[in-house]
């Protein structure tokens, strides 16, 4: 089994639960960030889940295609979307992030809520560059939102457990083993619950700091346009937790000159 199947193996016992955990969070600072970037669209959302940040940014009018690893996440999708149309176009397709192939460009490609940590190694997370890049237009750019590993606790120097949740009949909490030197996180999250009963959801992922990223920039030929501390455009600085960077295609090289000198 490919780290990508497995990715979505875990991402598929999320996806009962995804909504739930994360309703009442606010998304519409980003999509209306990532509104301006897009113009009419369409944009490509990597990782797109059940469409939390896709549907808020298609209310901005702005049609959205979307990868995902999870056949689950993609169905949840669907069902919302069956349920509510939005005004334009959400659609996703099943498939590797890291590496794709869709025959389209588009003015906008991005990656939230540090997502492009879900590819586990430095290669794969290369390769979505360099996929997304290809997908660019001309004037096209990249957009990675992520959390800067230490200074958001991200990448603790210790493994560590936490209690998230804990009432008379219900417990949540989470276990983590950190490998500095794959720059991995493993993590566990535990429920327990008279009503729910006893589950596990799993989660891996590989961190990247804000210069690792720019140079995998580079690799695929793009260029950090600018960096900001979050979708308001809030200035980054040393104690910045999160980052929204913006990369874009490199200036072409002159050509060489041809013949020899007069």
């Amino acid at each position: 089994m490919t780290e990508h199947t497995e990715q979505g193996a875990r991402w598929d016992l999320w996806a009962p639960h995804y909504d739930q955990d994360t309703a009442g969070q606010n998304h519409q600072p980003t999509a209306a960030g990532l509104a301006d970037l897009a113009g009419p669209g369409p944009v490509l959302e990597l990782g797109i889940g059940t469409g939390r940040i896709a549907f808020a940014l298609a209310e901005w009018g702005v049609p959205v295609t979307g990868i995902d690893a999870s056949p689950q996440m993609i169905a949840r999708l669907e069902g919302r979307a069956a349920q509510n149309p939005p005004g334009v176009a959400v659609r996703a397709v099943a498939g590797d992030m890291a590496r794709f192939d869709l025959g389209e460009l588009f003015p906008l490609i991005y990656v939230s809520v540090s997502t492009i940590f879900l590819l586990t190694s430095q290669a794969d997370q290369v390769a979505c560059f360099r996929s997304a890049a290809k997908h660019l237009g001309p004037d096209g750019r990249f957009v990675v939102e992520a959390a800067v590993p230490y200074a958001s606790g991200l990448a603790t120097q210790r493994d560590q457990m936490i209690v998230r949740e804990m009432s008379d009949n219900h417990l949540k909490w989470s276990a983590f083993l950190h490998d500095a030197a794959t720059q991995t996180v493993r993590a566990q999250e535990i429920r327990i619950g008279v009503e729910d009963g006893f589950r596990m959801l799993p989660n891996l992922m590989r961190y990247a700091h804000p210069a690792e990223l720019d140079l995998m920039a580079q690799l695929a030929r793009l260029r950090l346009e600018r960096r900001t501390a979050d979708w308001s455009g809030t200035p980054f600085t040393a104690t910045s937790t999160h980052h929204v960077s913006v990369y874009s295609h490199l200036p072409a090289e002159p050509a060489l000159p041809t013949g020899a000198p007069a």
